[in-house]
């Protein structure tokens, strides 16, 4: 049994299941390398605006910026000492209910992330930079990720992780977010549970493990651990105990 009373063989169960699911509609995996750089980009600003931040609220974010046309090269380019006061912008409308970007209030860290998306912008693409190019140019994921985690502003090994595995960069990745992190103590992957992980080595190491576990039970770790996630947090939400 688990913290929280879960049977862990139907827990187990539940994401062989998902996990199969996913491979099966995995047919149009996406390609970093036959994406448009503002579709990178795209990609990389959604996993800042997604940092301690509930997914359909980043996903609302996401469609206001969309909307705003501020992941277009243009608006990075030519208006790039205006480009953090449109993203702030963006960021600062407070949803309603019914409306089209879906967000309901208004997102919380508007200010900040927009200083931290003009930042990654001026950082990536300084001196003729691309995304598209520092792919290309890393030798393997954690390459990429130790680079993306230092340089770019509003990323940690987590959402480096999540942006390389929503563009199809590496499937021997995971996303060591709470969820996952609380099924790796459930099944005895880390001795105590961890809300989040401090350091880049740390990282790695309990990646590794994850990885190595998801492999064994024959499954890809990339949609292993967003099934995991699938599955955690509905069970967390399940059999959670009555206030």
């Amino acid at each position: 049994m688990s913290a929280i009373g879960v049977s862990l063989p139907r827990l187990e169960y539940a994401i062989r299941e998902v996990s199969r699911s996913l491979e099966q509609n995995n047919t149009h995996r996406p390609k970093w390398d036959a994406m448009s750089e503002d579709d990178l980009w795209r990609e990389l600003v959604a996993c800042i605006l997604g940092s301690r931040v509930r997914f359909d609220v980043a996903h609302a974010a996401i469609a206001l910026m969309d909307r705003a046309n501020l992941f277009s090269a243009a608006l990075r380019f030519s208006r790039r000492d205006e480009y953090e006061h449109d993203v702030l912008c963006a960021l600062s409308v407070t949803g309603k209910s019914g409306d089209a970007s879906g967000l309901q209030g208004r997102y919380p860290f508007p200010r900040l992330r927009a200083k931290q998306v003009s930042t990654a912008a001026e950082t990536l693409y300084a001196n003729g930079g691309t995304i598209g190019r520092l792919l290309h140019e890393a030798q393997d994921v954690r390459e990429v990720r130790r680079r993306l985690s230092a340089e770019v502003a509003g990323l940690g090994p987590k959402q480096t992780s999540l942006f390389l595995r929503n563009v199809g960069y590496a499937i021997h990745v995971a996303v060591l977010d709470v969820h996952v992190l609380t099924y790796m103590n459930w099944i005895g992957l880390t001795p105590l549970p961890l809300k989040t992980v401090r350091t880049l080595r740390q990282y790695e190491i309990l990646e590794e493990a994850f990885v190595e576990h998801s492999c064994s039970a024959g499954f890809r770790p990339d949609l292993y651990d967003m099934a995991v996630w699938v599955v955690v947090r509905v069970a967390k939400k399940e059999f959670a105990p009555c206030p």
